[in-house]
């Protein structure tokens, strides 16, 4: 039961980098730079910032991805996946899922050119999108969290 409770606090662990990150940069970050008056430097600034970030992140999804399924495994609880009252876990996969494919696919292949965004002048309007997505996931991820600390403490059932 050891190789569990390790995974659990993996998991745990995993989760509050990669969230305390994404808090971090929707909130903190993001603003800051768009209310600064180097507009030039805006997303030169963000993409240091976030670039950095995007590789810690990509561990700790892959911590958080491979303890759950570990947990999930250990516990025979891939039928839970087929109860109604499980949605919380159904939650977690899908968000894991977004981040997966947003730090493994979308921004690798399709948002790799930073640099062309800065010389054509469009960084502010960027920092918008940009910023928009980003509360957008934090929620997301916020709300996932909460029903998932409630679901495994049986709250749903």
């Amino acid at each position: 039961m050891a190789d569990l409770t390790i995974a659990r606090a993996i998991h745990i662990l995993s989760i509050v980098i990669w969230m305390g990150g994404v808090a971090f940069v929707t909130m903190v970050l993001i603003p800051v730079i768009r209310s600064t008056s180097f507009k030039t430097e805006q997303l030169l600034i963000f993409n240091a910032v976030e670039n950095r970030f995007a590789s810690i992140a990509r561990i700790v999804v892959i911590l958080s991805g491979l303890s759950g399924f570990y947990m999930t495994y250990k516990l025979n609880a891939w039928g839970r996946f087929l109860e109604a009252q499980y949605f919380w876990m159904h939650a977690m996969a899908l968000v894991w899922l977004m981040f997966v494919i947003a730090l493994f696919v979308i921004e690798p292949f399709f948002i790799k050119n930073h640099r062309r965004m800065v010389k054509d002048g469009r960084n502010i309007e960027d920092l918008k999108k940009t910023q928009l997505v980003h509360i957008v996931i934090l929620v997301l991820s916020l709300i996932t969290i909460f029903i998932s600390a409630l679901g495994a403490h049986g709250f749903f059932y």
